[in-house]
């Protein structure tokens, strides 16, 4: 193992690139909550199919007929 000295400059610098580095490789990561599976993607054309044909229930009604 080599003993080198770096300058404060130096590792400053190195700092700095290595920021830089990590603001890119954060800005192409992906959220995995933002990615749908097939399962997903069915359930939500489904949704969108029954609110189409307005079988959707609000919260007040469902709460009305569960007697809540």
């Amino acid at each position: 193992m080599s003993t080198e000295s770096i300058s404060m400059e130096d590792m400053k610098k190195e700092i700095d690139i290595l920021k830089k580095e990590i603001r890119e490789i954060k800005s192409n990561l992906v959220d995995p909550d933002s990615i749908l599976t097939e399962e997903d993607y069915i359930c939500l054309q489904s949704y969108r199919v029954e609110k189409e044909k307005g079988k959707l229930l609000s919260e007040s009604e469902v709460k009305a007929e569960l007697g809540l």
